[in-house]
């Protein structure tokens, strides 16, 4: 079965949003970057944990991640981190909304799942792009893979010394 078109752009959005909050971010952006990738990865397990028609490992992965930005949005001073938990606590509703609501077919709950899934893809690419419009350095900006001129390593690996 092809991916249709609407999930390859999110698929795609997805990398971009990483690869910028990687490469222009700071701890916080590669933070989520992180989070990004390791909860796409655990995923494809999860999705198959089911009860009844109910995607119960979607379900504890999203209530999982939406902790750790809801706690990483009120331990720094980010305001995307904000929005993003604020984007997967309506993830939340949506399983909620499934789970109460027989009437909802499986396609409109993942619809909404890939559309908020878009939204918080587009909050971590604005939480990057904003660092980089304020002109904060990036972390790979500050700390290079090789020599410093000083004749260290840069790293704090003695054994790249």
């Amino acid at each position: 079965m092809p991916i249709p078109p609407f999930l390859a752009v999110y698929y795609v959005l997805c990398l971009v949003a990483v690869v910028a909050a990687w490469m222009k971010g700071g701890h916080a952006e590669r933070i989520g970057a992180l989070l990004t990738v390791v909860s796409f990865a655990a995923s494809f397990y999860a999705h198959e944990l089911m009860i009844g028609r109910f995607y119960a490992g979607d379900a504890v992965l999203d209530l999982l991640l939406t902790g750790m930005f809801l706690w990483l949005a009120l331990n720094t001073d980010r305001w995307w981190l904000l929005m993003m938990a604020g984007v997967m606590s309506l993830t939340l509703l949506v399983y909620i909304s499934a789970l109460f609501v027989p009437e909802l077919g499986p396609y409109a709950v993942m619809s909404a799942r890939i559309g908020l899934g878009i939204l918080s893809t587009l909050t971590l690419l604005a939480g990057s792009a904003e660092r980089w419009l304020a002109g904060e350095a990036a972390i790979s900006d500050l700390k290079g893979w090789g020599p410093s001129p000083s004749g260290s390593s840069g790293g704090s690996d003695p054994s790249r010394r």
